[in-house]
């Protein structure tokens, strides 16, 4: 009889230990996804954020340009490093180029500035050309910068693409027109997962006020 009910005993502690076990188990899951969901959610958030501020960024080159050359700003408009050369022509070889690159960063007077990205960088995230021109840091400041002085290297990359617009169609057309389409692309890859993950956000610039 005793034996009997140390054999039922031990059989119900190890049900007991077992129960224990499995629920902390599905309380340490639980608590993991929700850490990991919550990670994710606030790298997308911030992914929006460094989007919108690249779209803000060109939009200001566009009205700064406006603003300084406003004697000829249907040449000037799109003009690369505010350049006053395109005053004095009809055409200017210095503009955004269409079908192009860049990155944004601001300049010793604190101006956006767009610098074009190198042929042989390759559209990839995994390429370390890729990474190593478009990587993002956070200055002093707490502003996203592509300058390594003395900055925090985040884990995002930010690209900015040019494409021309035909107004009248809004198809693509590789001559320059009075609509320019901004894409601003975000890329990174969570700590918690080797997948990529990209926002996207686009607006069209127009020579118009």
């Amino acid at each position: 009889m005793k034996k009997s009910k140390i054999a039922t005993t031990i059989v119900e502690a190890m049900v007991v230990t077992i129960i224990v076990v499995l629920g902390l188990t599905w309380v340490y899951t639980i608590y993991s996804s929700s850490i990991k969901l919550s990670t994710q959610t606030e790298n997308k958030i911030q992914a929006i954020q460094i989007a919108r501020e690249w779209i803000e960024a060109v939009t200001n080159i566009r009205d700064t340009n406006w603003l300084l050359f406003w004697s000829n700003i249907d040449n000037c408009w799109k003009v690369l490093d505010y350049n006053n050369n395109c005053l004095l022509w009809t055409t200017w070889f210095n503009n955004i180029v269409d079908n192009w690159d860049y990155r944004v960063y601001r300049d010793i007077n604190n101006r956006w500035i767009l610098e074009s990205a190198l042929a042989s960088i390759w559209n990839s995230f995994t390429n370390i050309n890729y990474k190593n021109f478009y990587k993002i840091y956070l200055d002093s400041n707490w502003l996203y910068t592509h300058s390594t002085w003395n900055d925090t290297k985040i884990l995002y990359t930010r690209q900015i693409k040019t494409r021309y617009l035909n107004p009248n169609t809004w198809l693509v057309q590789a001559t320059a027109t009075d609509w320019l389409l901004i894409t601003s692309i975000v890329r990174w890859s969570d700590s918690s997962s080797s997948e990529l993950n990209e926002v996207k956000l686009e607006t069209i610039l127009t020579n118009y006020k």
